[in-house]
């Protein structure tokens, strides 16, 4: 995983549901430090890992359909 990356940040104790941000890093201590827009500035935020949910802004790249698996 790439940081910082934008993702989508939903997270119901801070009222957040798929509210765009960045992710700047990932706390040992349980915490996301995440960085969102409110109004016309740019606030960090800590959320806790249990309870909220990041999903990435960029989709996963599909492989070209000339890409085979052997099995």
């Amino acid at each position: 995983m790439d940081v910082p990356m934008k993702v989508y940040v939903t997270c119901p104790m801070a009222d957040l549901k798929q509210v765009p941000g960045t992710l700047i890093a990932v706390s040992p201590h349980g915490f996301y430090e995440v960085n969102l827009v409110f109004g016309a500035n740019t606030h960090t935020i800590l959320l806790p890992v249990p309870g909220t949910t990041l999903t990435a802004q960029e989709p996963v790249l599909n492989p070209p359909s000339s890409f085979e698996v052997e099995r």
